[in-house]
C-alpha cells in the first residue's frame, strides 16, 4: 500500500485491521501510530498521526487526514511509513511501505 501525496494538499486515508481468518477486527485498538520518516532507520519522524487523530467506524475502518501543514515544508521525494497497532500490550506492524511527496503546481503563496 504505497502512498503518494501532493505536497501541501489535504488528503484522507483509511485502513482496516484484519484478523488471521481475513475478517475485519471490529474492536478499536488501544493505540495506533501512522508514522512517516525519511528512512526506516531514522529516529525522528516527519509526520505522525495517533489513534487520537483518527475516527473509527462500525465496519472497523480507521480514518485519518494528512493536512496541508503536515507536508507543506517537506522536500519532494521518497519517504517510508508504517502503521503500528498496540492492543492489549501486543505491538503489531500492519503495514510498512513507501510514502512519496510529489510536486504541487499551485503553491501556498499563489493562493490569495
Amino acid at each position: 500500500m504505497s502512498i503518494e501525496q501532493i505536497r501541501g494538499d489535504t488528503k484522507k486515508y483509511n485502513f482496516q485491521r484484519i484478523n488471521f481468518d481475513g475478517n475485519p477486527i471490529l474492536q478499536k485498538a488501544d493505540k495506533i501510530y501512522f508514522t512517516v520518516k525519511k528512512k526506516f532507520t531514522d529516529s525522528k519522524f516527519v509526520i505522525q498521526k495517533t489513534i487520537d487523530d483518527m475516527t473509527f467506524d462500525e465496519e472497523g475502518i480507521y480514518h485519518f487526514t494528512i493536512e496541508s501543514k503536515d507536508t507543506d515544508k517537506l522536500q519532494y521525494g521518497k519517504y517510508v511509513f508504517d502503521i503500528e497497532v498496540i492492543d492489549k500490550n501486543v505491538k503489531t506492524t500492519i503495514c510498512r511501505d513507501e510514502f512519496k511527496i510529489t510536486e504541487e503546481v499551485t503553491f501556498s503563496e499563489n493562493e490569495s
